[in-house]
């Protein structure tokens, strides 16, 4: 396995996450292309391919193909025990942050180590200060300790991998293996293999229910099914929604066909919808946080920093957590109070100045389909400051 050195990789980020402000621009950073494994080997990600051309390019859409890593945890190779298994995750990436949320509320912090990424690069996910775990730990160079990028642990896993390099991992650290790589398994795995190992706070414990055994979980017994099915609802019409809007613009050259136009409806209609059912109950399955919440959360905070904007999902109330279009400039009220609301135990898992490097996503999707970009100084961002100071007021009544 080649190993790259961090000054031939181009797209780097230019900063460590330590070292990041409210006002860090990732536009700034040098652009990077989209890379997967192919045969072990680093190539060009065709999930974003060339726009075609006249007709072929408005039937162009961006579908998400299925994760190719589904180990289960507890079972033969893969036993439930403590201080064996390790997270990568991304800050910037909802599917990987909905793991670290669920690591963080069952108090597992102790029991799954994690590390976290600093972003993307033409190697794929790049951690800077290099891995905490495997053969990577403490790997030295001169002047410090080398990055590590994610299609290492991949390629370790199989020489020969074919895959994409996505967020999250979970990486079993006995077998130098992937456990897994669906993000809505290992939140699920999280609940229950580890089921009582770790030490939730008070404030998240008095947000969840108790399994029969009397450990706190996200994935009640005998509400399996709703649960899928409450994650299936949302997961088609939002969570993936924003991204068959969003990068569907970007492959059909910054043009809207059918497709782009039903994904982003979608998206406004199921905003209004959840605003209506969360003005009935706490969340989404009543009283009690469970695994869908969080995958939804992780989605809806990253709406006024990166997905109205960069994705081009301009229309429907506006902003949710700040800048509403409704009637009444109020936009979403329900969706921001229950935001406000799970914050309060989320907020270490929510990551603003991360969700920012969705603006580097364009320019690395617009590139990959052949579309040129005016010169120019970037239209600002949006502000941070008054999106967090939203996002740590109380959230007030609730049902």
């Amino acid at each position: 396995m080649n190993v790259p050195h961090d000054h031939d990789v181009v797209g780097m980020p230019s900063q460590r996450r330590r070292e990041w402000t409210l006002d860090t621009d990732p536009r700034t950073w040098p652009a990077f292309s989209r890379v997967t494994l192919r045969d072990g080997a680093l190539t060009s990600d065709t999930l974003v391919a060339r726009g075609g051309s006249g007709s072929d390019r408005h039937r162009k859409e961006f579908r998400r193909p299925p994760s190719e890593y589904l180990g289960a945890i507890p079972s033969e190779k893969y036993p439930a025990e403590a201080g064996r298994y390790h997270l990568f995750v991304a800050g910037l990436c909802p599917w990987a942050s909905s793991t670290a949320t669920a690591r963080r509320l069952l108090g597992l912090e102790d029991v799954i180590s994690m590390d976290v990424a600093d972003g993307q690069s033409g190697a794929g996910w790049a951690f800077l200060d290099g891995a905490s775990v495997g053969p990577w730990r403490d790997r030295d160079r001169p002047g410090g300790g080398r990055p590590f990028w994610l299609h290492e642990a991949y390629q370790l896993d199989d020489p020969r991998a074919t895959t994409r390099i996505t967020v999250p991992v979970l990486w079993d650290t006995q077998t130098n293996s992937v456990v897994s790589n669906d993000s809505w398994t290992i939140l699920k795995m999280l609940s229950t293999a580890f089921a009582g190992m770790g030490e939730p706070s008070p404030e998240a414990a008095a947000m969840m229910s108790r399994d029969s055994n009397g450990n706190l979980t996200l994935t009640p017994a005998g509400r399996e099914s709703e649960i899928e099915n409450v994650h299936a609802e949302i997961y088609d019409a939002l969570l993936n929604g924003v991204y068959k809007a969003g990068l569907g613009y970007f492959l059909n050259g910054n043009e809207e066909n059918e497709a782009v136009r039903a994904a982003r409806e979608g998206v406004y209609h199921k905003l209004e919808e959840l605003d209506e059912r969360l003005s009935r109950r706490r969340f989404l399955l009543g009283d009690e946080l469970s695994a869908p919440d969080v995958r939804l959360a992780m989605n809806l905070f990253r709406w006024d920093v990166s997905y109205h904007d960069a994705f081009v999902l301009n229309g429907g109330l506006g902003g949710i957590l700040v800048g509403g279009d409704g009637d009444d400039g109020d936009g979403y009220p329900h969706l921001r109070a229950y935001l406000r609301d799970l914050y309060v135990v989320m907020e270490p898992c929510v990551d603003f100045v991360a969700m920012r490097q969705y603006y580097r996503m364009p320019q690395a999707m617009e590139k990959a389909a052949g579309v040129e970009r005016e010169e120019g100084e970037p239209v600002p961002l949006p502000d941070l400051r008054p999106i967090v100071a939203s996002a740590r007021q109380c959230a007030g009544p609730r049902p």
